[in-house]
């Protein structure tokens, strides 16, 4: 009886011994707030870095598109033009490019989508919170007519914001030699504004 109750006192005291530890220590506490704190660090530096990209594929976007229509009037002969719609069927007459955009035959160079005049390209909503043309000459931002020789009338800044602010604002400027060129400041080399 003696052999079976010190046997039985050995086995409580191996099942014990394997509980006893019911815990964190500090060590696993820091370890775990290290490789938290790394992680979260990481998906801030993801969030900016999907943000960026979302903004250089507009801009990239926008410039692509600028080309297109001046090289489009260039080799066809007559004025085409971009102008900021919500359709895809007919100029809105903002200046808020965010909204989308068309390119089409401007048979008369007005910069508005008429009849006998068709759409050639439609770029839907974009995934920039604001996109607004500040320009110079017809039309005040509300649309680009390049015309045969591959120029343009409207002069200004495309400014590209999303919700960062101004610090990560992107611009697209025009002049009236036709050829957009993108920057991270104002034509005149001031800092971009988001209001």
């Amino acid at each position: 009886m003696n052999s079976n109750f010190h046997g039985l006192q050995h086995k409580s005291r191996r099942v014990s011994s394997r509980f006893t530890q019911s815990g964190y220590s500090i060590f696993d506490l820091i370890v775990t707030s290290a490789v938290a704190g790394v992680l979260s660090l990481g998906a801030v530096g993801m969030n900016s870095l999907v943000q960026d990209t979302r903004m250089t594929a507009m801009t990239n976007q926008l410039v692509g598109d600028l080309s297109l229509t001046r090289s489009e009037a260039i080799k066809r002969g007559f004025p085409i033009s971009l102008c900021t719609s919500t359709t895809g069927s007919e100029c809105q007459g903002s200046n808020d490019w965010s909204v989308g955009w068309i390119m089409f035959s401007d048979l008369n160079g007005n910069g508005k989508l008429e009849s006998g005049e068709s759409v050639l390209h439609v770029q839907q909503v974009t995934a920039i919170k604001s996109l607004h043309f500040g320009a110079w000459g017809p039309g005040t931002g509300r649309w680009v007519t390049y015309g045969v020789d591959g120029t343009t009338k409207q002069n200004g800044t495309f400014t590209f914001c999303d919700g960062r602010g101004a610090d990560k604002a992107k611009a697209v400027i025009l002049l009236g030699t036709g050829r957009p060129r993108v920057t991270s400041a104002s034509s005149g080399g001031d800092a971009l504004s988001c209001s």
